[in-house]
């Protein structure tokens, strides 16, 4: 039966490959599909969202991106599902996959990008204009880099809090983002000093934050559902203690907002910043 059921989808595979190509030269237009919340909203920001006829699950913003078909997750695609949409180009988040799914992608004719994912401004100036470029946007990718970097610069923090950012509830409890991460950066750019000693997206022990003694938490809106909402986070045994909980001080961002590096970023540093100098 999983032979069956292997053959049927190498079959599908195939098919979708052979006819992608076939498609996309008949419609004569270009047809854009995007994962990665960020790289969605780039290309959007770009003024190049009437070419978007897919994107992936995390993106959600704009609303005309959100409406879209979905491929599915960034880290789950189908080769067959991203060619029965017959796209002539794919812009992929870094991480997207699995590479295999690219690769077969890219043997049907289809050109897939993808675009570097750190946790850094260089960065997000690198990833605007690699997409304005395959876009033919590069006057308005210019244009775009030069007015955030303008934003966020303009942000010059008069005070500072020591923060804890939490992501989710995993297999492991609550995970937090360390040093090293994105969350971390609009941290820093909004005046704030992570509690968390350690780099990257980690299982946070009891200990470490409690030892952090984070006057601030931040935390995905989604990740707050979990939680019961902000009176079960707070009474949560490893954050009751802490000095942010003492004072309800709590910062709730979009998911795809707190994890990704786009046009959206510098509203995330300032919903952070306005917290802290209120504080």
């Amino acid at each position: 039966m999983a032979a069956r059921f292997s053959r049927r989808a190498m079959l599908a595979t195939a098919a979708a490959t052979a006819l992608a190509p076939r498609l996309a030269r008949a419609a004569g237009e270009a047809r854009l599909i995007t994962i990665g919340a960020p790289t969605t909203e780039i290309v959007y920001a770009l003024g190049a969202g009437d070419l978007v006829v897919a994107t992936d699950t995390t993106s959600r913003f704009p609303q005309e991106a959100a409406s879209l078909p979905k491929v599915g997750y960034m880290r789950a695609l189908a080769a067959e599902g991203l060619l029965s949409l017959a796209p002539n180009r794919i812009i992929a988040q870094e991480g997207s996959g699995p590479p295999e799914v690219l690769a077969r992608v890219r043997e049907a004719g289809i050109a897939v990008d993808e675009i570097p994912e750190r946790p850094d401004l260089a960065t997000l100036e690198a990833k605007i204009t690699l997409i304005a470029e395959r876009l033919g946007r590069q006057q308005q990718g210019a244009e775009l880099a030069a007015r955030l970097r303008e934003q966020l610069q303009a942000l010059a923090p008069a005070r500072s809090l020591s923060a804890l950012c939490l992501i989710h509830p995993g297999g492991n409890g609550w995970m937090a983002a360390g040093q090293d991460t994105i969350p971390d950066l609009y941290l820093r750019l909004a005046g704030a000093r992570n509690s968390i000693g350690f780099s990257g997206i980690k299982p946070l022990s009891m200990e470490a934050a409690i030892a952090g003694a984070p006057e601030l938490l931040v935390i995905s809106s989604s990740a707050l559902a979990q939680a019961g909402g902000l009176d079960g986070l707070l009474s949560l045994p490893h954050l009751a203690a802490t000095p942010a909980a003492a004072a309800r001080r709590v910062v709730v961002l979009e998911a795809q907002l707190l994890l990704g590096l786009g046009p959206r970023s510098p509203l995330a540093v300032q919903q952070l910043a306005r917290v802290i100098q209120a504080a």
